[in-house]
């Protein structure tokens, strides 16, 4: 297995985010009481399309995608192509100011103490153990400011389901989850000398 970069220049008509939760609810037949229980951790979804009709060059670009990710067998690091970067304005070099365990949903990060008042916006995106297969995303819920101290409290979504080291790099410029294919088939059209019609369809899956 291969870990694919996204890559640069390749135009996208549409890119489709979302959370795929994994629940398991129970009814009581007698009360009718109802309990929903978490069966597994939250996985990302994203589905990717072209432009119906785009010229050789970029015909060209997808088609190396495709063939590239060999079916289901390459990962494809994913990034919210909207939001690359934060809204807000934290920037520099960012690390967790504190280890947190695997489930935790808060994270001290030390930003320096150069950015205090700069900000995180809610729906800012970190990424935190990206240098590894065990990466993750993360939805920041909130709005944050660094304190005088350079330190920053973040609340994010999903919850960490591995642990984050104290020092560990904490990323803010296009961070990543590592996805693969739901099928393994592709198809594209051509008309004229123009082709198009590109589609992945990706579910967030670690190793």
């Amino acid at each position: 297995m291969t870990i694919l970069q996204f890559p640069a220049g390749i135009l996208v008509k549409r890119q489709d985010f979302g959370a795929m939760n994994f629940d398991l609810t129970f009814a009581n037949q007698d009360s009718g009481a109802v309990q929903t229980a978490i069966s597994g951790p939250q996985r990302w979804s994203c589905t990717m399309s072209s432009e119906e009709l785009l010229d050789q060059d970029q015909a060209a670009r997808w088609r190396t995608l495709v063939l590239s990710l060999k079916g289901r067998v390459n990962h494809l690091a994913v990034y919210d192509l909207l939001n690359p970067a934060p809204r807000g304005t934290v920037r520099g070099t960012l690390t967790a100011a504190a280890a947190a365990p695997a489930g935790a949903s808060m994270l001290q990060i030390n930003a320096g103490s150069s950015q205090a008042g700069k900000v995180f916006r809610m729906g800012d995106w970190i990424g935190v153990n990206q240098g590894g297969t065990n990466r993750q995303l993360l939805h920041l819920q909130q709005d944050y400011a660094v304190d005088g101290n350079g330190i920053v409290t973040v609340f994010f979504e999903p919850v960490l389901r591995v642990a984050v080291g104290q020092g560990s790099s904490i990323v803010w410029d296009k961070p990543t989850c590592l996805m693969k294919r739901n099928d393994a088939t592709t198809t594209w059209a051509s008309e004229g000398a123009v082709q198009g019609g590109f589609k992945l369809d990706l579910q967030e899956q670690w190793f």
